[in-house]
């Protein structure tokens, strides 16, 4: 979708109404490194959730998932025992609900970075994925909620309103963009009542230089809606095209933002003279046409979706 400008006459400053909807994401990333896991000690087998979270194929779980002495199998993407492969234990002597396991078979594995916390980040939303109870199907299970805190309490847990059961625990929780964990479910706090106070999150910030995890390179979230669109040392405005400039890179992708033209200004001397912003193979441009050296020219504004 394209913006333009192509006039003789004053041009007025464009608004245009975004969508809140969601970035287009991949759900490749769920998929490639969600784990079922099942362990076994002393002849009881406990069922969890982990994740992905090496390319040698480390998995990060709750550690009640992993009893003492257990022998634990693992398959990504689907709870199914038949296909499941060997996990190999690995030392931890941390202070909290957490453990690691790495799969036996070496390959170069898809694995989920983590997403460092900010006191901003509360209220933002989160995706809850896991696989609950016997699952009949196989099938992950998904559910949306909020960062209740991003303070962890005395436990070291975040309170979150996504809800989880047996089954899910050690799952991973995905920014909403899904551009990396926040970190695994632990469980549920009850009050004297039986009635859930709230479900807990471990934050994979606590934990992350322990257990060498990989900080997302995407923003997880954003504090600003806007894009900050500006140089960095002088402060200057640089999504700015003028006559006789080349396309200037906004550097939005369609799958991160919106980006329009903002305003015009300067003498359009020529009918086929003209200000745009597009959407080039996926990535906003701002860009212009000068027929016959006229001093016209125009910014733009990007909108980060979430």
């Amino acid at each position: 979708m394209d913006s333009r400008v192509n006039t003789l006459a004053a041009v007025p400053l464009l608004a245009l109404a975004l969508s809140c909807g969601a970035a287009k994401v991949s759900a490749d990333v769920v998929d490639d490194t969600i784990v079922y896991l099942e362990c076994t000690a002393n002849g009881a087998t406990s069922r969890g959730t982990g994740v992905v979270v090496s390319a040698k194929g480390h998995v990060l779980t709750a550690k009640h998932v992993v009893p003492d002495g257990a022998a634990c199998v693992g398959s990504i993407g689907v709870a199914d025992p038949n296909t499941a492969g060997r996990m190999i234990v690995q030392p931890t002597n941390l202070p909290v609900d957490a453990a690691l396991l790495q799969f036996s078979r070496q390959q170069e594995y898809v694995f989920a970075p983590y997403c460092p916390l900010e006191d901003w980040m509360v209220r933002r939303k989160i995706f809850v994925a896991g696989f609950p109870g016997k699952t009949q199907t196989g099938a992950a299970s998904y559910r949306e909620g909020i960062l209740s805190t991003v303070i962890p309490n005395a436990a070291g847990i975040l309170e979150t309103d996504g809800q989880t059961v047996s089954g899910m625990s050690g799952g991973p929780v995905f920014s909403k963009n899904l551009a990396g964990i926040v970190g695994i479910v632990i469980g549920a706090e009850f009050d004297n009542l039986g009635t859930v106070s709230f479900y807990g999150i471990l934050p994979a910030s606590s934990y992350a230089r322990d257990f060498g995890l990989t900080e997302s390179e995407q923003p997880c979230y954003r504090q600003y809606r806007e894009v900050d669109l500006s140089d960095p040392d002088s402060g200057d405005w640089t999504a700015v095209w003028k006559a006789g400039d080349g396309p200037v890179p906004l550097g939005v992708t369609e799958d991160q933002g919106f980006c329009f033209l903002e305003g015009v200004k300067g003498l359009f001397n020529d009918p086929d003279d003209e200000v745009w912003v597009e959407n080039l193979d996926g990535e906003y441009i701002l860009n212009g046409f000068n027929r016959s050296g006229g001093t016209h020219g125009g910014t733009a504004r990007c909108i980060w979706f979430e």
